[in-house]
């Protein structure tokens, strides 16, 4: 099974990095390639794991080739940046390659589903892996998690769902086939509503949003998200939900969520596809999301200073 990492940002580097050192054809060959964003000419990069060590590693850079020939394409791209990567490649894509996205928030299916063939199979992988880019092409894993897949498009046959479970197992560990990966994509999503707004705007880390200062603010938020995805036919418990979001603050208490280092580093943040999303659904479905819009205002208005 021939894999190929489209993206070099801190998740994309990190997937590469377990999948190459795992994926290894019977002639000792790596079956993983990585096809940047922007052009290199380095031959290596810099992986750190959790205790700090870091070691060099070489690179098989995808080409145009590689990617035809491809079984398993992974786009490890923000969730802005989906619809321009998948334009570039997708007259080099088979018919029957299956596509993976992992990124934050909703929205972007409705943005690509026009670009899709019949045939394809596009899937949702959703990591809880912690990863730092320490410098352009410098990776440092900062904490392992629990991860789901599961199928938003198309159909995926047996025999390759088998193989491609394997695969991504035995690299990237602790990972759940899901049937309606619809149900913990709206969960990841939930907890995103809350802990990287909260924490972007109040400059805090993930387990100061526990805090009772944001209780009332986190309650508003779940209550309109959980509205919202009732009305897209998804069934979500405000309460379970509210220990879910607890609980994760409090695991990745020291960390610092991806909104919070984007707006520290003058990037553009996920917030569209985050409290955005509520928002344009709420729209949509003529309801209230007074907090979830007050949020993404209020990312916006960062954004817009930089």
């Amino acid at each position: 099974m021939n894999i190929v990492i489209v993206g070099q940002g801190a998740i994309g580097l990190l997937c590469y990095h377990r999948l190459s050192q795992a994926i290894i054809n019977q002639q000792g060959d790596n079956l993983v390639s990585l096809w940047p964003s922007t052009p290199t000419t380095l031959s290596d990069y810099l992986f750190s794991e959790m205790n700090d060590i870091a070691k060099s590693f070489p690179f098989t850079m995808a080409d145009n080739q590689l990617i035809a020939s491809a079984d398993v394409i992974i786009f490890c791209v923000k969730s802005y940046q989906v619809t321009d990567a998948l334009k570039a490649v997708d007259h080099l894509i088979s018919d029957d390659a299956v596509i993976i996205l992992t990124h934050n928030g909703l929205g972007t299916l409705e943005e690509i589903s026009p670009r899709l063939k019949p045939s394809q199979c596009l899937l949702a992988l959703l990591l809880t892996q912690g990863a730092k880019k320490v410098a352009p092409y410098h990776v440092k894993h900062t904490g392992m998690g629990h991860s789901d897949l599961g199928i938003i498009y198309g159909t995926l046959d047996s025999i390759k769902q088998k193989q491609l479970l394997e695969h991504l197992n035995k690299s990237l560990k602790q990972l759940s086939w899901q049937e309606n990966i619809q149900q913990a994509q709206w969960k990841k999503l939930a907890i995103n509503c809350v802990i990287n707004p909260i924490s972007a705007l109040n400059d805090i880390e993930n387990g100061e949003v526990n805090q009772k200062a944001y209780q009332r603010m986190t309650e508003d938020i779940i209550s309109e998200v959980v509205a919202v995805a009732t009305k897209e036919g998804v069934i979500l418990s405000e309460v379970l939900l509210r220990q879910l979001i607890h609980n994760v603050a409090k695991s990745t208490n020291r960390n610092t969520s991806s909104m919070r280092a984007d707006v520290r580093n003058k990037r553009r943040t996920e917030i569209e596809y985050i409290n955005g999303y509520i928002h344009r659904l709420g729209e949509k479905h003529k309801l209230t999301t007074a907090m979830n819009t007050q949020l993404w205002l209020a990312v916006k208005a960062l954004e817009d200073k930089y």
